[in-house]
Parts: structure tokens; C-alpha cells; sequence
């Protein structure tokens, strides 16, 4: 806006109501950039003056060209230091300080500062007038009558743009926050990898303008989407140790140590790569591709980035914690139907046994076990009583026991010496299982009648007699543990008779084995003198007291083995 002349109303040689007019035009606007070249237009159309710039701070010591007249528009938002931004006006010349120098040789000789309240917020730049037209005293005080009526209006709308600037901030915080809000609701109900890779593509090319993504896990799981990356594992080691915060790939190019981790970002057009962390520890990298608008992320964008990858790495467990939870009700539901069946394959009605006492006990450690006894009837006077122990536990080692059983019953009509039996009881297992499983075996066959008790003892815990005289006795005679190599030296069979009042004890390694809370086995020769008080006892007597004892010496520990206890005691007259 050009000022007129008037010839009222006047203080240093101008009149006052142009200032007026002009001072009510640029404080009506927060349009700062037609403040700006009202300014210029002003000053160079009263002054005849040809060039004009307009500089404002935009950080510490820095001022960017907002507005230009008569000069090139690539000066356009180039910017200035001045580290000690001058309150006063100045002259520019080739020789100036600094890189305002640079607009000397554009023709601009005369700065004049926006102040207000005591801050500079920028300059005005002006040519000199044309020859035969002198910038007097009264001209540069016109100029700066204007520029600090400007002042305020300049502040005013700076502060206008800026607190628009903020409210745009707040407002995309507000729509991230809600689109984070919306997106919890979604992840949550996401309990499978392939639904959470698609749910998370579409949400990355919707709100973030990519489509290119890899989700890298500490535990060296990755979900990727159009990105074939596999970090070697010095770089992964390297990359959760020393990136903690969301950092640009460009960035990282400066850092030798991630050149190899870099060279791949830049090959799978990797341009961020965002650390999530859980419990103040980075246990997942999410790298993301460039935008295919080509705009670069902001740090606003990588905030952002941080909650959603986080979102995503949490659906990733839930979803993870829920496939285990089924898989582990699955075997927990098929544990109990195989603890059912081998149960089932206990015998559950023991046959009377003219003159003799039998109890047993079966506890297994885990849902099922490898422990098995058994008691056939094989004629109306003779009575197998078998027991056994796998190695290991679990459901292998039952499911071999069942095999053990069946070979057992199947065999028992054919009327093999007990000798002959076992030899084919072991081909038949070691032909049909592996060398790492092995069976300890001990069985015999009881004839009431005569009370002779006819055994093998394949590897097994020697079972104790205990006599009614205080006499204990094990029954050793037998042969090599079942399944581990043919048989090539036939088994043994060993031959006791038993009087009124004499038990057998048979165990498996659960027994002398049991550790107590200090790790310690309750070992043969704690069992030997607890036997020593079962004098006279019942069968049940000496199967309850002995699990009593077990009981007692592992308190507060965890039963490390299955336990099996069977005793056949002869009855006194």
C-alpha cells in the first residue's frame, strides 16, 4: 500500500493519518503474509525503492526469507544465521558478518528489525532508493514508524500460525488416539498370525501411506509383509542393544557399526526402523518402508509407528499365549482320557488269593506315567503278579507300559516257563522301540496251594521278602532290563517258598528315589530300616505306612517319579 501525501496532520516532515489508515489495515489481518508485503509495498512505493525482503526467526539464530520483491524467488525460504540478532538498524555490505552478506550482493544494503516486547523476530531488507533520491533521516524513521506498527500485528499473527500449527498437532494427536482407540478394539479380537499380519498391512497403508513392513522379534520370529529381510544375528544382536528409540534409516548411515544392517534396510526400501519395548526392554524392531507418496515420516508419524507396532507386538503374544492355551487344553484334555485308559489297564478287581493278602498303590508324578503292576489269574491256583517301571515319564513311557501289558496277557495262556516268557517279552520290545527306552521288569507266578512263588527279575528294583521272623531277603535271580539288546543268555528263574506271616514287597524307583526339599534321595537304606518296623503288619498296613513315610520325607518338594507299591503277604493261621 503506497502512502499518500496529506497536508494535515503531520510529525517529522509525514503525515499521521496515512499511519493511521495503515496501521488499521495490517492489525485488522492475521494474514502474516499480507502484512509482510503491505510492509514493502508501503516503504518501496513511498521511496521509490525497487528491492525488498522480509526475514523471520525460525529457530536460535536462524532466519528463513518469507517475502521478496523485486528479487529472485528462489531466495524463497532460504536461510540466515545471525547469532546475535541486532535490535537496531544496520547496513549490509559485501563485507558483512555472517551469511546476510549474500543479500548485499542482491542489492540489499538496509536491515531494519521487527521487535516487540524486547525479542527480535526478524528483518526487513530494503535497496537503496534510486540516484537523486536521498534516504534521509526522516525516510528511515518513516520506515521504522512502520515497521513497529507492523510489529505487533507480525507477532500477533506468528503466534495466530503457530497456535494453528498446535491445534493441527492436537488434532492429528486426537485422530491418532482415537484411531489407536479403534484399533486396540480390532487387534483384540485378532487371535491368529495370518489375520494380524493382513489386519496390521491394511492399517499401515491406510494411516501411514506404506505397505512394505517387518516386525522382527527378539526371540527370532518375524511377520513381514513384502519384505524378504533376515538380519544376520551380530546385526540383531546390534540393533536391540543400541536402537531405544524410533530413529530414521537415514539417520544410521552416518554409523558405521550398522552398515551391513543398514545396507539391507536400504535394499528392502526400509526408511525407519521403531524399537517396542516391554518391561523397559526392546524385544521387537518394527521397520517400515518408505511411503509411496515419497513423503518423509515425521516424528509425529514415528510416535505413532511406536503405538501401533506396539499394539501389533501385543496382539502378536495374546495371539500366541491363545494358540498355547489350546494346544495346552488339547493335551490336558487328551492326558486325562490317557490317565483314564491306563487307569483302566490297572487291575481293578483283584482275584482272591486263598491265604494271601494283596494291595497295591499306583501315583504317577505327571498326568500319566511309566509305573505298571498287575495281577492275572492264569489258573484256578496260579497267580501272576508282575510290576514294571519305563524310563522316563509321561505319555511315551505309559504308552510303552500298555504295549508291555498286552505282550503279557497275550502270552500268559501258552504255558511258557516264566524263563522263556521274558525272553520273548524282550525281542518283542526291543524289536519294536528304540535304544533310548528301556523297561526294568520284575514278575512272578504264585501258587497259594504250596505257597511257592516262581520270578524273573528283568534289571528290576529287587523286591524285599520281608520273614515273619525279621528276616529280609531280595529277589535278585533274572536277567538284563527289557528292550535294550536280544536275548541271547536266557533269564533265570529264582524260587522262594513263603510262610504264615512272610511279605513281599515290590517297588519301583519312585520309592527310593523320592527327594526330599534338599534334593536328596530317600535312598535303600532309609527304606530297609522303615521295613524293619513292619513286623507282622497287613499288606494294606505296610502300603499305607510306607506312602506315609514317602509323604512325610518329601514334604514341600514335588514328586519327581511315579511311585508303585504292591505287597503280597501270606496270612498266619
Amino acid at each position: 500500500m503506497a502512502l499518500q501525501h496529506h497536508s494535515r496532520k503531520h510529525t517529522n516532515g509525514f503525515d499521521l493519518l496515512p499511519l493511521f489508515e495503515f496501521s488499521k489495515v495490517v492489525n485488522s489481518s492475521l494474514d502474516l503474509p499480507f502484512i509482510l508485503g503491505t510492509v514493502l509495498l508501503s516503504v518501496m512505493g513511498k521511496l521509490l525503492i525497487a528491492k525488498g525482503v522480509v526475514l523471520l526467526r525460525r529457530g536460535p539464530g536462524s532466519f528463513s526469507v518469507q517475502t521478496v520483491k523485486g528479487l529472485p524467488q528462489g531466495l524463497l525460504h532460504r536461510e540466515y544465521l545471525r547469532r546475535r540478532p541486532s535490535a537496531k538498524p544496520f547496513i549490509l555490505s559485501s563485507r558483512s558478518a555472517g551469511l546476510l552478506h549474500d543479500l548485499a550482493s542482491y542489492g540489499i544494503t538496509r536491515m531494519f528489525p521487527i521487535v516487540a516486547h524486547d525479542s527480535v523476530h526478524g528483518y526487513f531488507g530494503f535497496a537503496d532508493p534510486p540516484r537523486g533520491v536521498a534516504l534521509s533521516a526522516d525516510h528511515r524513521k518513516f520506515i521504522e514508524a512502520l515497521i513497529n506498527i507492523a510489529a505487533a500485528a507480525i507477532e500477533k499473527s506468528l503466534s495466530f500460525e503457530e497456535l494453528q500449527t498446535v491445534n493441527r498437532r492436537l488434532d492429528s494427536k486426537v485422530q491418532q488416539l482415537n484411531t489407536l482407540f479403534e484399533l486396540s478394539k480390532e487387534f483384540s479380537g485378532v487371535l491368529e498370525r495370518e489375520q494380524i499380519l493382513r489386519f496390521f498391512t491394511l492399517t499401515l497403508m491406510g494411516q501411514i501411506g506404506t505397505n512394505r513392513f517387518a516386525l522382527c522379534l527378539k526371540n527370532q520370529e518375524m511377520i513381514t509383509s513384502r519384505v524378504a529381510m533376515a538380519f544376520s544375528a551380530e546385526d540383531r544382536q546390534l540393533l536391540f542393544r543400541d536402537i531405544t528409540e524410533p530413529v530414521l534409516v537415514n539417520e544410521l548411515l552416518r554409523r558405521k557399526k550398522f552398515a551391513k544392517a543398514m545396507k539391507l534396510c536400504l535394499h528392502e526400501k526400509i526408511a525407519a526402523i521403531i524399537p517396542l519395548h516391554a518391561q523397559n526392554t526392546v524385544c521387537g524392531l518394527l521397520c517400515v518402508g518408505e511411503r509411496l507418496n515419497g513423503v518423509p515420516y515425521t516424528r509425529e508419524d514415528l510416535e505413532f509407528l511406536y503405538s501401533l507396532g506396539a499394539l501389533a507386538l501385543i496382539s502378536t503374544e495374546n495371539a500366541r499365549l491363545f494358540q498355547e492355551a489350546l494346544r495346552k487344553k488339547q493335551m490336558e484334555d487328551e492326558l486325562a482320557i490317557a490317565r483314564e485308559i491306563q487307569q483302566n489297564l490297572l487291575p481293578r478287581d483283584i482275584p482272591p488269593i486263598p491265604g494271601f493278602e494283596f494291595t497295591a498303590l499306583n501315583v504317577s508324578s505327571q498326568e500319566v506315567g511309566g509305573d505298571y503292576y498287575d495281577i492275572i489269574q492264569v489258573e484256578p491256583q496260579s497267580f501272576i503278579i508282575a510290576i514294571g517301571d519305563v524310563s522316563g515319564k509321561g505319555t511315551p513311557a505309559s504308552l510303552l507300559m500298555a504295549n508291555v501289558q498286552a505282550t503279557i496277557r497275550a502270552l500268559a495262556p501258552f504255558g511258557l516257563t516264566l524263563a522263556e516268557a521274558t525272553g520273548r517279552v524282550n525281542d518283542i520290545i526291543t524289536k519294536n522301540t528304540g535304544n533310548e527306552k528301556f523297561i526294568t521288569f520284575f514278575w512272578g507266578i504264585l501258587e497259594p496251594g504250596s505257597r511257592t512263588f516262581r520270578y524273573v527279575n528283568a534289571g528290576h528294583n529287587p523286591p524285599y521278602v520281608l520273614r515273619a521272623d525279621g528276616r529280609r531277603e531280595q529277589l535278585t535271580e533274572g536277567g538284563l532290563i527289557l528292550g535294550v539288546m536280544p536275548t541271547v543268555v536266557p533269564y533265570r528263574e529264582g524260587r522262594i517258598t513263603l510262610e504264615p506271616g512272610d511279605a513281599v514287597l515290590l517297588y519301583t524307583d519312585g520309592v527310593s528315589e523320592a527327594m526330599n526339599a534338599s534334593h536328596e534321595d530317600y535312598g535303600d537304606e532309609c527304606l530297609e530300616a522303615f521295613l524293619s518296623t513292619l513286623k507282622h503288619a497287613s499288606a494294606s498296613d505296610i502300603v499305607d505306612s510306607l506312602r506315609n513315610e514317602l509323604t512325610a520325607y518329601t514334604a514341600n518338594a514335588p514328586q519327581s517319579d511315579d511311585i508303585t507299591i504292591v505287597v503280597l503277604r501270606c496270612m498266619e493261621k
